[in-house]
C-alpha cells in the first residue's frame, strides 16, 4: 500500500498469537510507511520464530529490553486483554506510541488510565478497530452522512463463530474479562457509533448455551441510541456463521451487509432506497489491517490523532461496561 511517509515507522509487537501471525505482521510488511522492528513474547523462542518468519530485526522476552531498542518507535499491543492497560502504559511512559488491540482494556477505568498516560507522554494511542476501514463500512458512513438512508430508525448486528478452544486464554475470565461480548462487540459498537451515535441505554443477557467456559459463549442485547434509533445485537462463540451481519434501516433506505464485520473472504451487500431495490453486490475482502496500520503510521509522522483514537476506545469501553453490568443485574443500564 502506498504512503506519503518517507521514513517507515519502526513497530515492535508484544504478543505472538494467531492474529499477529496471519493478519497484523503481514499487513505491517505490506505498508510502505511501517516496518517490523521487533517481537516480544514471554517465550524467547517464540519471539525469535516470529522475527525470522516476518523479517523483524530483533526478538525479546522482556518488554523493558524491547523498549530500550531505539528501532522500536511504536508498539502494537497484542497480549491477552488483561495486560493491555499495563503494557500500553509502560510503552507510553517509555516514550513509544501505542496501537492496542481491542478491547482497549478490561474496563473504562483502565482505559482512562491509558489515556492519561498518553496525554502525559505526548504520544499517540490508537485502537485496532480495523473494520472501520472496510470499504463497505466506509460506503455506509458516506450514505449516512449524505442522508441517503434518511433518519436511522433501527440497526441489527450479528457476530459469531464456533470457538471450541476451552484451554485458550479467551475462555478464562481473569485473562479476557469476558467472552464474545468482550471479544467481538468492540468492532460492532465502533461502527454503530459512527452511524447512529452513542448508545444511551442497553439491556443485555449473557448465556452458556453450549460450552462450559468461565465466560459467556453467547450474548444478546437491546440498545437505545442518543439519536432515537433502537437496535439489537448478538455476539456468540457457538455460531457457525462467520463474517458478521450488519443491518441498517432508515426512513429512506435499507443497508444490509453480510461478511464485513469480521472480514470474511467475501461479502454481500443489499441496498434499497424507497421502492428502488438494487441488485445484490458481492465482492472480495480488502485488507482492513493494512489500511489501519497505514493510518496509524501516518498519524504518528504527521503529529495527528489516529482515525481510530483513544476517545473511540473509551466510548466502546463505556458500552461494554454497561452491557456486562446489565447482564449481571438483568435489567437495562444507562451508559455512563
Amino acid at each position: 500500500m502506498s504512503s506519503s511517509i518517507t521514513t517507515p515507522l519502526g513497530l515492535g509487537i508484544v504478543g505472538c498469537g494467531r492474529v499477529v501471525d496471519r493478519r497484523v505482521a503481514p499487513a505491517i510488511r505490506a505498508v510502505d510507511g511501517a516496518q517490523l522492528a521487533a517481537f516480544c513474547s514471554r517465550e524467547l523462542s517464540r519471539a525469535q520464530e516470529y522475527a525470522q518468519t516476518h523479517g523483524a530485526a530483533a526478538a525479546y522476552d522482556r518488554l523493558d529490553a524491547m523498549l530500550a531498542d531505539d528501532r522500536v518507535e511504536a508498539v502494537y499491543v497484542a497480549t491477552p486483554n488483561r495486560f493491555h492497560a499495563a503494557t500500553a502504559i509502560a510503552c507510553l511512559e517509555a516514550g513509544r506510541h501505542v496501537l492496542v488491540d481491542k478491547p482497549m482494556a478490561l474496563n473504562t477505568a483502565e482505559a482512562r488510565m491509558m489515556i492519561d498516560a498518553a496525554n502525559r507522554s505526548g504520544r499517540r494511542l490508537g485502537l485496532l478497530h480495523q473494520q472501520r476501514f472496510h470499504p463497505v463500512h466506509r460506503r455506509l458512513f458516506e450514505l449516512v452522512r449524505d442522508g441517503r438512508l434518511g433518519r436511522i430508525l433501527s440497526v441489527r448486528v450479528q457476530m459469531g463463530f464456533w470457538y471450541n478452544l476451552a484451554d485458550n486464554w479467551r475462555t478464562r475470565r481473569e485473562m479476557s474479562g469476558g467472552g464474545p461480548a468482550m471479544d467481538l462487540a468492540p468492532h460492532a459498537f465502533d461502527i454503530l457509533h459512527r452511524i447512529v451515535g452513542p448508545v444511551r441505554r442497553i439491556d443485555a443477557r449473557t448465556y452458556l448455551l453450549h460450552f462450559n467456559y468461565e465466560v459467556e459463549d453467547h450474548c444478546a442485547a437491546r440498545m437505545e441510541f442518543d439519536g432515537g434509533a433502537v437496535g439489537t445485537a448478538e455476539f456468540s462463540y457457538c455460531s457457525h456463521h462467520y463474517g458478521g451481519r450488519l443491518e441498517v434501516y432508515g426512513s429512506e433506505g435499507t443497508f444490509i451487509a453480510d461478511g464485513t464485520l469480521q472480514q470474511a473472504e467475501r461479502y454481500r451487500l443489499w441496498l434499497r432506497f424507497g421502492t428502488d431495490e438494487r441488485p445484490m453486490e458481492e465482492g472480495s475482502a480488502s485488507s482492513c489491517f493494512e489500511r489501519i496500520i497505514s493510518d496509524f503510521a501516518s498519524a504518528v509522522r504527521e503529529g495527528r490523532e489516529p482515525t481510530v483514537g483513544m476517545s473511540d476506545g473509551l466510548d466502546v469501553m463505556r458500552v461494554l461496561d454497561a452491557m456486562y453490568e446489565s447482564a449481571r443485574c438483568e435489567y437495562a443500564i444507562e451508559v455512563a
